[in-house]
């Protein structure tokens, strides 16, 4: 514990200082007939912050994850939403290896071998 507040304390000094924006004192500030009470707002879960907003063209954003590389692709037009986005998940890349592995084993070998390329079963139905 007295390591860890030593790390938190290096981590406060080292933030730069300077003005901020609270965008939810904001929201509060301006009650309900707020642009953040808006139909675009309503069915999210988290709500955006109206200042941000998607340029427009296609972006694509990777980060290397547990299991590999996960990558995010947008296409913005300028708005708070994006046009198109499709996320692409870092362990179903290893489900393309399978034919190769499977050529030639037993069928009772197929679980070991699906179990040792790591891959989660809930990615695969993209």
């Amino acid at each position: 514990m007295r390591e860890s507040v030593k790390i938190l304390r290096q981590a406060l000094k080292g933030l730069p200082g300077g003005p901020y924006e609270n965008l939810e004192a904001k929201r509060m500030a301006a009650g309900r007939k707020s642009e953040w009470d808006g139909f675009d707002y309503q069915y999210i879960a988290k709500k955006i912050a109206p200042t941000f907003k998607i340029p427009k063209g296609e972006h694509y954003a990777r980060v290397e994850t547990g299991k590999g590389e996960l990558g995010i692709y947008i296409v913005g037009d300028d708005s708070v939403f994006p046009w198109r986005w499709k996320i692409r998940a870092a362990d179903f890349v290893n489900v393309q290896i399978l034919p190769h592995l499977l050529q030639g084993v037993k069928v009772a070998d197929i679980v070991a071998i699906t179990g040792s390329i790591d891959i989660i079963m809930g990615s695969v139905d993209r």
